[in-house]
């Protein structure tokens, strides 16, 4: 029971509010730590820092922090200067965002991303991640799960080795698909939204998201919507059209 009971002031002690969206988050860790961490490993990746298409990289995603900037009012997207962009030496198609404003484009991706609308796209999510503090969130999640295993460990001591087998298996399945995955998804989602206001706020034209993302769907086999840390390409272009009348309400007005 005394384990049951620190496990839940634990967890408590962890809610916050997500800026922007006002979301509940459970946030353990700070913010500095997991971006430091972030940067020991951005530094560690391969970086073709003469790549032709980086300067224009650069120049769309802080037009789009930016953009953001207007709704961040707790101050987490770090200044202009020490935001970095890289290209990635890497032929899958992916980018990703860590905390304290680093932002990794693969190479595999320009494939994809053929004008500065599509890029805008991607670095919008990229950005939303970042503002919506996605990267401590999930090392806090992972924290938490670690802490609900050590706890019914504890609590099964007692129990046969079969018991105990069980029940953590139970605890690692039930959290993986039911914590991990969908906050994963959502947070996918989370950014998707926030990303196509940013891009449109910035003057990039948001039809170009669910345009990206059908074409993005054709490019080979992915797992049931279920089993994944995202929502399927359809799941995201029937959002991203629900959104579009909010997101071109946020374009600048032409004279």
């Amino acid at each position: 029971m005394r384990s049951l009971f620190f496990l839940a002031a634990f967890l408590l002690a962890g809610c916050q509010t997500a800026p922007v969206t006002g979301r509940s988050q459970f946030i353990l860790v700070d913010e500095a730590d997991v971006a430091s961490l972030s940067a020991a490993e951005f530094s560690k990746m391969r970086k073709l820092p003469a790549d032709p298409r980086l300067p224009k990289l650069r120049e769309i995603g802080l037009k789009i922090v930016a953009a953001a900037r207007r709704d961040d009012k707790e101050g987490v997207l770090p200044p202009a200067s020490r935001w970095e962009f890289a290209v990635i030496d890497d032929k899958s198609p992916n980018a990703f965002a860590m905390p304290g404003g680093k932002i990794g484009f693969h190479t595999g991706m320009f494939a994809f991303a053929p004008t500065d609308a599509d890029l805008a796209v991607i670095l919008g999510h990229e950005v939303a991640h970042v503002i919506c503090r996605h990267g401590a969130e999930r090392v806090s999640q992972a924290v938490g799960v670690a802490m609900a295993a050590a706890v019914a460990d504890e609590a099964t001591k007692n129990s046969s080795a079969k018991t105990r087998s069980a029940w953590m298996a139970a605890v690692g399945v039930g959290a993986h698909y039911g914590v991990l995955l969908p906050f994963s998804r959502g947070h996918e989602s989370e950014a998707d939204r926030l990303g196509l206001l940013f891009m449109a706020r910035a003057g990039y034209d948001p039809a170009a998201a669910p345009a990206f993302w059908t074409r993005f769907g054709q490019a080979g086999a992915k797992p049931p919507e279920f089993l994944s840390t995202h929502p399927s390409d359809e799941t995201r272009v029937r959002q991203l059209r629900s959104w579009l009348p909010e997101a071109r309400a946020q374009m600048p007005k032409r004279p």
